[in-house]
């Protein structure tokens, strides 16, 4: 019998931006799946919300070792950070590639060729990538706080990694590879766009926890809890469980036939009253 254990690949702009699909990674590396997170930048300048706080004090009430403190010391916090956050989901394979910030693709090359060697090396079956949808509404219309960032920057640094990927090379060490499967996470999306919702809702104080982590962000464990219970918890609502995380896929699905999911039998056969609870995350 042949190994049906699936290969994930996490590519994300900013260490953050991997907890918008930490749970949908823990449950694939609790079946025993093998996932790697990739970021094109160590996030060295982006929210430090304590040097903004700094920097709003009148200068004389500043403290000098934060608003002092030097890009490449921030960004081993989030490093550090990124790393503990991962392994709340049991994922050791965590990979900082240090583009230049803030990052467009085309003054990062070197970037594109280290991601095109990650998915050689990787083989993932799935991708889960940012977006490089751009119309800002409509079927996988990226919401527009999105355009034009870090975020669409490094969604079109993973496009070249894809291609070249697939296109075999003179002396190469390894065949091409094609990405069976790729996603993007939800959250830069509406709602009304989402393919795919994940039920998280047994990872749900592991979002939690690993939320808390980012503490060069400002969070607390109080802020957590309330991200978590407003975004997961949301996603979940609209879902009729718990905790979610959405997702659009990159291309339709090609299947066979038309299918029912148990979720989808359950949601249309089970008592209001057990719906109800589900959603409430009283009942599994």
């Amino acid at each position: 019998m042949g190994d049906d254990r699936l290969r994930i690949l996490a590519v994300k702009a900013h260490p953050h931006d991997f907890t918008h699909c930490a749970g949908t990674l823990g449950i694939h590396v609790g079946r025993g799946d093998s996932v790697t997170v990739v970021t094109v930048t160590s996030g060295a300048y982006v929210h430090n919300e304590q040097l903004s706080a700094e920097l709003a004090k009148p200068k004389g009430q500043q403290d000098p070792n934060i608003v002092d403190q030097p890009p490449d010391k921030y960004a081993e916090e989030k490093a550090a950070e990124l790393r503990q956050a991962a392994a709340v989901f049991g994922i050791t394979d965590v990979r900082i590639l240090h583009g230049k910030e803030p990052f467009l693709v085309d003054e990062n090359p070197d970037i594109v060729e280290k991601l095109t060697e990650i998915i050689l090396e990787e083989r993932p079956d799935i991708l889960i990538s940012q977006s490089t949808y751009l119309t800002g509404s409509g079927h996988h219309g990226q919401i527009s706080g999105y355009l034009g960032d870090d975020h669409l920057n490094a969604a079109f640094a993973v496009q070249k990694a894809q291609y070249w990927a697939t296109s075999p090379r003179p002396g190469a060490s390894r065949p091409p590879h094609r990405i069976a499967e790729t996603y993007y996470p939800g959250v830069y999306f509406n709602r009304d766009d989402w393919d795919v919702v994940v039920d998280t809702t047994d990872q749900y104080e592991n979002r939690v926890e690993a939320e808390a982590l980012f503490k060069s962000q400002g969070h607390t464990m109080k802020f957590s809890r309330k991200r978590i219970e407003i975004s997961c918890g949301a996603a979940g609502w609209s879902a009729g469980v718990a905790y979610a995380e959405g997702f659009v896929r990159a291309r339709p699905e090609v299947v066979s036939s038309l299918a029912v999911g148990p979720y989808a039998r359950r949601s249309a056969t089970e008592p209001a009253t057990d719906h109800l609870k589900r959603m409430a995350g009283e009942i599994r």
